[in-house]
């Protein structure tokens, strides 16, 4: 049996990246562009397949899943609040570029993250980026044991080499990424001593692909441990201003990979977890009220009014009163605690009903009279 490379089979058959498909598994493992040889030339010296194939993944139509995508933002802000940590979300103000130097037939190659098929900034390369800003940048200067404490000793330690105290999660978009093509042109490739570079060589367009400006990102922050919470503030800012004035990712030294932070972002995705949190809470408390008699008619009577309360008692202790005592007992505790009674005891209600002065005190009493009766 024959073995063809993946490339000529899909080139064959006139295969085409999927809108919703992996654009990474598309642009690192199909491509189609080599001439025999195995070379990336352009044939009779016209075109650029190099380009022509990141075209293939910058042709206006964003990369990846916005569903997937946004559920896995909201995840990994969770996990970050939960483990005590700061997220914030970022936007790029100019091109960013990640992954430049990996391996790829166009020469430059990108970042994919792995699940999402979208461009991401490893974790790795965030820790690195903080690091050089505290060491350099930041004011007040930190001292060199902090430094090793929080991003990880260079020598020998109670820890690990590498790991520090604090850890910093790979930065991932919040939506679907729009791409580009982008091109670097050299103008003093492959020079010597005879060969001196000068203006007048012949400039190398090498194309390579960019995230869009304004694409937003989500970075995160978090502490080993407890006694590293005290340093997560500076962290954070330190993170802030290496992406404001460093950039982050490949050709930060002419402009690319600067970001600022969005408030307006940020706060939203926080008010979208607390909206999550409040509801996971309130099925919690469902659930275990649930689990007694008392808390089922708490969760019968919620959201009822007083008039309709009054009606309840009429029908459930007057009316056909409810024939387990313990069951009874449950709903006038339940009634109870809406606090109500107390009003009816002294002949009022606590809204506007048309039940008399009279009516409310007997209701009131029992309700009473059902609360001691298991007593």
């Amino acid at each position: 049996m024959s073995r063809r490379p993946l490339h000529r089979d899909a080139a064959k058959a006139g295969s085409r990246r999927r809108p919703n498909g992996h654009a990474g598994l598309w642009f690192d493992k199909f491509c189609d562009r080599w001439s025999r040889g195995w070379e990336m030339s352009a044939v009779g010296g016209q075109g650029n397949p190099k380009l022509d194939w990141i075209q293939t993944v910058a042709n206006g139509e964003p990369v990846g899943y916005r569903e997937q995508i946004e559920e896995y933002a909201q995840r990994v802000a969770r996990l970050v609040r939960r483990r005590g940590g700061r997220f914030g979300v970022f936007e790029a103000e100019s091109r960013f570029v990640t992954g430049l130097g990996s391996s790829h037939p166009v020469e430059n190659g990108f970042a994919w993250h792995p699940t999402l098929g979208t461009p991401f900034l490893p974790g790795s390369s965030v820790k690195g980026l903080v690091r050089a800003w505290a060491r350099a940048e930041a004011e007040p200067r930190s001292d060199a044991d902090t430094v090793h404490r929080l991003f990880g000793p260079s020598g020998s330690s109670e820890l690990a080499p590498g790991v520090g105290t604090m850890c910093f999660l790979d930065a991932i978009p919040l939506a679907d990424v729009r791409l580009e093509a982008d091109v670097m042109t050299p103008h003093y490739a492959n020079w010597n001593r005879d060969d001196t570079p000068g203006d007048w060589r012949s400039p190398t367009p090498i194309p390579f692909l960019a995230t869009a400006a304004k694409t937003r990102f989500l970075f995160g922050v978090v502490p080993r441990s407890n006694a590293a919470k005290r340093y997560l503030e500076s962290v954070f800012a330190w993170l802030n201003s290496a992406l404001e004035w460093s950039g982050a990712g490949a050709k930060t030294a002419v402009g690319y990979g600067r970001f600022r932070r969005d408030r307006e972002a940020t706060l939203a995705l926080e008010i979208r977890l607390d909206d999550e949190e409040r509801e996971d809470r309130e099925k919690r408390q469902r659930r275990e009220a649930l689990k007694s008699p008392e808390g089922r008619w708490r969760l019968k009577l919620d959201g009822l009014s007083e008039t309709q309360v009054l009606e309840e008692v009429r029908v459930r202790l007057e009316k056909e009163p409810i024939a387990d005592p313990m069951e009874r007992k449950a709903f006038a505790d339940a009634v109870w605690g809406t606090g109500w009674p107390r009003h009816w005891l002294k002949g009022g209600a606590a809204t506007r009903t048309t039940v008399g002065k009279k009516k409310l005190k007997q209701r009131a009493r029992l309700v009473r009279a059902a609360r001691a009766d298991s007593d």
